[in-house]
């Protein structure tokens, strides 16, 4: 378009130029028809000008501005053969201008613009790229499916079909601009799918928290009982408050672990066992409660003898409460097996 441009305004000028008489009938009747033409071709020479463009375009340009300045003061003066003098002057500084355009920034582009395309071109087959990519969102779908993560995956595959269609047309460096966004969208889906695994993260070390709190209730609960030392009590306080003022998955888990810690130097990992099936049995109880077709009224019994079981083991009834678990283990069982 700035090549045609130019030409066109070749052409004016050079029509302009040479024709002279013609153009003096036509400003004799109207002088500011002078203003007029120039200051069209020096727009349209401002256009064309840009930072590149070499420092003598530009000191012609500021040369013939200045005439088209002089130009108009002498037809505000009505000094016609003055405003003629500076309009031929302004037109055959455009036109010199205009032809450097022509033969030095235009043919740059031009040759340029074709250097550019003729590399675009030239870009290997990306086949293989684009399969691995492939690959490697088929295991970010099925890694986001595992965890329940809600990621739009629709963009992407619209992207893969697109650039498969330009590899079959040979548009190789068109397909490999299209690679070029699918990396991109890729790494925000790995950004996204690293929230959403921390966030499950720190929703599952939460939740084991709280089973942890109601194990520890217990034990401190039992250690009262036995007449443990207020001083150990005070230390299985302590570490209850840390482990139920944090939700980071971190700290929880070393948090549990000081606790375990305690219970071993204190010798009081005498239930443990007890503790751990009781979790098995939660675990399986709620599972089934999932189930379509398993019995609510079932399910609501079961979770009635479980708080039992706790409850006996507050109390320090461990025999009665592992009785109870055994019991309540084979009902679920049955129930499962029913299933």
């Amino acid at each position: 378009m700035k090549t045609i441009v130019t030409f066109g305004l070749f052409v004016l000028v050079a029509s302009m130029a040479l024709g002279g008489m013609t153009s003096n009938v036509s400003a004799a009747e109207d002088p500011a028809i002078f203003l007029k033409i120039a200051k069209r071709a020096q727009d349209q020479i401002k256009n064309q000008i840009s930072d590149d463009s070499s420092d003598k375009i530009k000191t012609l340009f500021e040369d013939g501005t200045q005439q088209v300045k002089l130009l108009e003061n002498s037809l505000g003066s009505d000094d016609i053969s003055s405003a003629k003098e500076h309009f031929l002057s302004a037109m055959k500084i455009f036109k010199e201008i205009s032809r450097h355009l022509t033969t030095s920034d235009g043919s740059s582009n031009v040759a340029a613009q074709a250097e550019s395309r003729t590399a675009h071109d030239s870009v290997r087959n990306p086949s293989n790229d684009l399969q691995r990519l492939q690959s490697y969102v088929d295991n970010l779908k099925t890694i986001a499916k595992k965890h329940n993560a809600l990621i739009d995956f629709s963009q992407i595959d619209t992207l893969f079909d697109d650039a498969r269609q330009q590899i079959k047309d040979h548009q190789f460096g068109d397909a490999l601009d299209t690679i070029h966004e699918i990396k991109q969208i890729i790494t925000d889906i790995n950004q996204e799918l690293r929230e959403k695994a921390s966030k499950q993260e720190s929703q599952r070390a939460k939740e084991y928290a709280q089973k942890y709190l109601e194990q520890l209730d217990r034990l401190i609960e039992n250690a009262k009982k036995q007449g443990i030392s207020d001083e150990i009590i005070e230390k299985l306080e302590s570490a209850r408050e840390n482990l139920s003022s944090t939700d980071d998955p971190r700290q929880i888990i070393e948090e549990i672990k000081k606790i375990i810690l305690l219970k071993n130097q204190f010798d009081l990992t005498e239930h443990d066992e007890l503790e751990s099936r009781i979790l098995q049995v939660e675990k399986t109880l709620y599972k089934l409660s999932k189930i379509d077709g398993v019995n609510l009224d079932t399910i609501s019994e079961a979770r009635d003898m479980l708080q039992s079981i706790k409850d006996n083991l507050n109390n320090g009834e461990f025999e009665t409460a592992n009785e109870l678990l055994r019991d309540l283990a084979k009902q679920l069982a049955e129930i499962k097996n029913s299933l």
